[in-house]
């Protein structure tokens, strides 16, 4: 988050152009949510303790963040019509719905990011694919100052994927990880694909889903789906399942985990892309 603040700063300050409305928004929203994120990593330093700041107050925190920027979007008027994949209609909203989709795509995007994140390199190569997907719906959209935002914010990612890469020198925690999904969120909701985050996000989609029937299952059924979740710490633990499509009867080593979703990741990202053509 303080790399891509840093270099999108300079970037501004080189050249007012970027300095459009929705850039800002993205740029405002990108270091709300990592102000969160620095808070709950802060906490977890200083008190010496894992839990860091609690789940109600994180939820409270990201719900404040989304009135003052749901405010913003109605004001500036920079939410465009919700563009539907695969064809060329759009859906005009209301401000009521407008602001709900605002809370809804915010709320997803940062926490599923956060859940995504736990294995080396794993958050940060999908987050690097979905801002290339983004790179180029806003080259069609021909968005050239949002485009300078979002290239910035692939090469800040890559080099920190030069030193998170496995063995890991440094982490995201939810400073990062945080930061990552208001970045990627408000680049959704400022060129009307929020519809297609399932496809350009579809790693960490998959990731809160996993989370969602682990918990379901057990409160219902007394029953673990998985052995663990997020999903990919049940791949790590995968000795005496049978996944023999996928690898005979082992646990998966992380950099075999991170490579694959990887992969995944960019099939989803691809296939966005062709959504939105």
């Amino acid at each position: 988050m303080l790399a891509f603040f840093a270099s999108w700063t300079v970037l501004a300050l080189l050249d007012q152009a970027v300095l459009t409305p929705k850039a800002l928004f993205v740029g405002a929203a990108t270091v709300g949510f990592g102000l969160i994120g620095l808070l709950d990593d802060g906490l977890k330093i200083f008190q010496r303790h894992a839990q860091g700041l609690a789940g109600r107050y994180k939820l409270l925190l990201q719900g404040i963040v989304c009135a003052v920027f749901a405010w913003a979007a109605l004001a500036l008027d920079i939410v465009p019509p919700v563009r539907i994949p695969f064809i060329t209609e759009t859906l005009a909203l209301s401000p009521a719905l407008t602001v709900a989709l605002i809370f809804l795509i915010f709320f997803s995007t940062v926490n599923a990011f956060n859940e995504t994140d736990g294995l080396d390199g794993l958050l940060g190569g999908v987050t690097l694919i979905a801002l290339g997907a983004y790179g180029g719906i806003l080259y069609l959209q021909n968005e050239i100052a949002l485009l300078q935002i979002a290239t910035l914010a692939a090469m800040a990612v890559l080099g920190f994927l030069w030193w998170n890469a496995h063995p890991a020198k440094i982490i995201l925690g939810d400073t990062g990880s945080f930061a990552l999904g208001g970045l990627v969120g408000a680049l959704a909701l400022v060129t009307g694909t929020a519809l297609f985050l399932p496809l350009i996000a579809l790693i960490p989609v998959i990731e809160t889903l996993s989370v969602i029937i682990q918990v379901m299952s057990f409160k219902l059924f007394k029953k673990r789906i998985f052995k663990v979740s997020p999903l990919h710490h049940h791949f790590e633990r995968a000795k005496g399942v049978d996944y023999e499509f996928l690898l005979p009867n082992q646990e998966w080593p992380e950099v075999l985990i991170t490579l694959r979703f990887w992969i995944i990741a960019a099939i989803g990202a691809v296939l966005g892309l062709l959504a939105y053509r």
